[in-house]
């Protein structure tokens, strides 16, 4: 309360009547309130108060400071006490149902970019994955907010983009900056929502440990260890899932919109057109979308088909596709948000990420 008191008074009209239009006129069975606030500049007499909200609630008496505190409580609890979150621990029916918990990520994910303000796509011609012709003169992304770049985890994402070689059959060398970098990375997103949740599932499920530094290890093995794709240590499940790699001409990977989006951005991305169909209506693509089903050129060589989700942030998917891959889903319908998508993750080798990625249902 007495953080409200010190808002400018339109802000606290604002609050008050949001508060009341989505909480209390329905069980008050009345309009809009009439909301009462100091003029600007007017001193506030701590010890003679009167509710700001008397219009609805019909009290009229003078309150000192924790009087009113407490009669906002009793009769107009949701202007002092904040929505309610999305819990953090796994619900039963989540624990019994991976796609329900691959929802949850979805609704957790509050660093996801929201489309027309912080991106906008040009999504031009559609076309079947087997047409030669490019449909798509122009760049996909027409603007991206850099600001979003600054943030800590897009931040320790996008110093993790330029540290592989591109082509398979190269081994990779990690240096001991790298190897920071990559922890600095899982440092960050471990500080988010949907890795908190991911981890809270995982250890539930017997998946993963409870210690938060056995985790890490964990998810460093999971995404960053170098394993054999063509020789010795040239992959790893960070580098083909979110960089990209070419191998035998042919581009494999790089499910990721920020490196779609950095790769043409320099030049080195040429973006063919969206496939068809996509979304269950089978409606087109349009420039608000968050999963999207593309063709595209990297260096020359050729992506026939390559969906990825667009303005979601990196722990979202790290979560994501650590969860789905733990819990040997290979395949996970999922609803998130208003895609209906499936959710692959396929190993390679015994127990490493050979590849995971979004698939637009029909």
């Amino acid at each position: 309360w007495f953080l409200l008191l010190c808002l400018k008074p339109n802000t606290i009209k604002q609050v008050l009547t949001t508060a009341h239009n989505r909480n209390m006129s329905g069980a008050w069975g009345r309009g809009p309130p009439k909301i009462e606030v100091p003029p600007p500049g007017a001193a506030v007499n701590f010890e003679a108060l009167r509710c700001p909200c008397r219009d609805v609630c019909q009290h009229d008496e003078v309150f000192g400071a924790p009087e009113l505190f407490e009669h906002l409580q009793l009769y107009h609890l949701a202007l002092v006490q904040p929505p309610s979150e999305a819990p953090l621990e796994p619900s039963e029916d989540e624990l019994g149902d991976l796609a329900l918990a691959c929802a949850k990520l979805w609704d957790l994910d509050e660093n996801r970019l929201t489309p027309g303000e912080d991106y906008t796509l040009n999504v031009q011609g559609g076309k079947k994955a087997y047409w030669n012709d490019d449909s798509a003169d122009d760049p996909l992304f027409s603007f991206v907010n850099d600001e979003v770049f600054k943030r800590p985890t897009y931040s320790a994402f996008f110093a993790l983009l330029d540290n592989y070689e591109r082509e398979t059959g190269t081994a990779e060398v990690v240096t001991s900056s790298e190897q920071r970098e990559n922890y600095h990375f899982l440092e960050e997103i471990l500080n988010t929502k949907p890795m908190e949740y991911a981890h809270k599932y995982l250890v539930a499920k017997g998946l993963s440990p409870a210690n938060e530094t056995q985790f890490k290890r964990q998810l460093y093995t999971l995404w960053f260890k170098l394993y054999r794709r063509s020789t010795s240590n040239d992959s790893s499940g960070f580098e083909h899932v979110f960089v990209g790699e070419v191998k035998n001409g042919k581009v494999s990977g790089m499910h990721n919109w920020m490196q779609l989006y950095i790769e043409e951005q320099r030049g080195n991305l040429d973006y063919k057109g969206w496939i068809y169909p996509r979304k269950r209506s089978g409606e087109g693509a349009d420039e608000t979308d968050q999963v999207m089903t593309i063709q595209f050129a990297w260096g020359g060589e050729l992506k026939n088909v390559s969906t990825s989700f667009i303005g979601v942030s990196p722990e979202f998917e790290i979560a994501l596709y650590t969860m789905c891959f733990l819990s040997h889903s290979e395949e996970t319908e999922v609803e998130l948000g208003d895609y209906q998508v499936t959710v692959k993750t396929y190993k390679i080798g015994r127990d490493m990420i050979g590849t995971a990625f979004p698939q637009c249902s029909e």
